[in-house]
């Protein structure tokens, strides 16, 4: 899967935590629900189709590094507006669990990685009302899940090649064009839901943004060629 695909990816994954606790809503307008069942599809089938890539050791191991590298990243800010507010608050322990910098995040196995940014997730979740002064909100959120499940997709991805690079390529472009397809719709019909809808309306706008995990900006030397998206704490 390309950088261009793994963010267009990610941006329906995080369409999809923005849908689906509205799908009463939705459910009103015939033609976005119709399409938003079809970007669902989609989106499991691109899953599959990633699973099923052919690629060598060195190239996975290279997606995944870079999708752990991009999850962590999305789950510092989180963890430091947990830590500021467990200081201000006086939560010592909470303090203490959300004191990382961005090479703790990394560090250890792969699925420590995944499971410190899930219990960030977690965490925030929880407590997203009272952290509103912070800056932590619901559709921010999501793209720490999606970011979440898009490495935890590379974690259980298996290690044998299951089908031809070429097929599966040209399959998994498909499966984007027609995703494509479903998002241009809904773009076309989520207007429609304002402003009765409108915080459903931004936060579908929001999570509509393709974030490019490839952009470059200042880092504290992550491990080479990471791309720099972010700085550790």
């Amino acid at each position: 899967m390309t950088t261009k695909q793994l963010n267009k990816l990610t941006t329906a994954l995080a369409l999809e935590g923005i849908c689906d606790p509205n799908a009463v809503l939705i459910a009103t307008v015939p033609a976005f629900a119709g399409s938003y069942a079809d970007l669902q599809s989609h989106v499991t089938n691109i899953q599959h189709l990633w699973q099923a890539q052919a690629q060598n050791a060195s190239g996975i191991a290279e997606d995944k590094r870079q999708a752990r590298f991009a999850m962590c990243n999305t789950a510092l800010p989180f963890a430091g507006a947990l830590h500021a507010f467990a200081t201000k608050t006086k939560n010592n322990a909470l303090a203490n669990g959300m004191d990382y910098s961005l090479s703790d995040l990394m560090a250890g196995r792969d699925t420590e990685s995944a499971r410190r940014c899930q219990e960030i997730y977690d965490t925030t979740n929880t407590n997203l009302t009272a952290l509103a002064d912070y800056g932590p909100t619901a559709a921010k959120l999501n793209l720490l899940k999606a970011a979440i499940a898009a490495y935890n997709l590379l974690i259980t991805k298996p290690r044998e090649t299951r089908a031809q690079h070429k097929t599966t390529t040209g399959n998994m472009q498909s499966e984007f064009d027609l995703l494509d397809e479903a998002l241009g719709v809904l773009d076309d019909l989520i207007p429609q839901f304002a402003p009765a809808n409108q915080k459903f309306v931004d936060d579908y706008n929001n999570a509509r943004t393709v974030v490019d995990t490839s952009a470059s900006h200042a880092s504290p030397a992550p491990p080479a060629p990471a791309p720099a998206i972010g700085a550790a704490k």
